[in-house]
């Protein structure tokens, strides 16, 4: 369910790519898929963060806004004596961003921004073989709003393609590929 949520959020970006914009090069929007490290709490084995952004709307040369959103999910086998069981974390971000670019449409390009957000959490439990008895299955959800700020650099290696390296907030470094639409 929440991959098919994430598929859905990555596909309604996209679809929104019909703003008629001026980003790194004149007249494009652009769109990146990336990965990273740290961020959102998550403990445990293989929560790798997963973002896509989708930069629309230029209010100048250097100023920029767009859309980002960001995925992981870990879990982590507990063992209880005798009673088993697999703890699942999950985060998901959504955000608003403005980006300043220091040098548009130069090969490298460093920018810092700041993002307004809705973040989703989660964690459950669930017990593997049989479950003791008076044992409760215990699940949270928390969601807030959230603001950050981000620093990184494009290194655009042909009008069409850059290397994003960025730092901020879920993930807190990441490295992606940006695409000129």
């Amino acid at each position: 369910m929440k991959n098919a949520l994430f598929a859905v959020l990555v596909l309604g970006l996209i679809a929104f790519g019909t703003i008629d914009t001026n980003a790194q090069f004149k007249g494009q929007s652009n769109l990146g898929v990336g990965a990273g490290f740290g961020g959102g709490g998550l403990t445990g084995t293989g929560g790798i963060p997963l973002y896509a952004e989708y930069n629309f709307y230029n209010f100048n040369d250097n100023l920029q806004l767009g859309a980002y959103a960001a995925f992981a999910s870990t879990s982590e086998d507990y063992n209880f004596f005798v009673a088993k069981g697999t703890w699942t974390y999950t985060n998901i971000i959504v955000a608003v961003q403005g980006n300043y670019h220091f040098s548009p449409g130069e090969t490298f390009d460093p920018f810092v921004g700041a993002s307004l957000g809705y973040n989703v959490a989660s964690a459950s439990f669930e017990w593997s073989g049989t479950k003791p008895a008076g044992a409760i299955d215990p699940t949270v959800s928390v969601g807030g709003v959230f603001y950050s700020g981000q620093a990184g650099f494009n290194y655009w290696m042909s009008p069409g393609l850059a290397v994003q390296v960025r730092v901020g907030y879920f993930p807190y470094a990441s490295v992606g590929v940006l695409f000129n639409m």
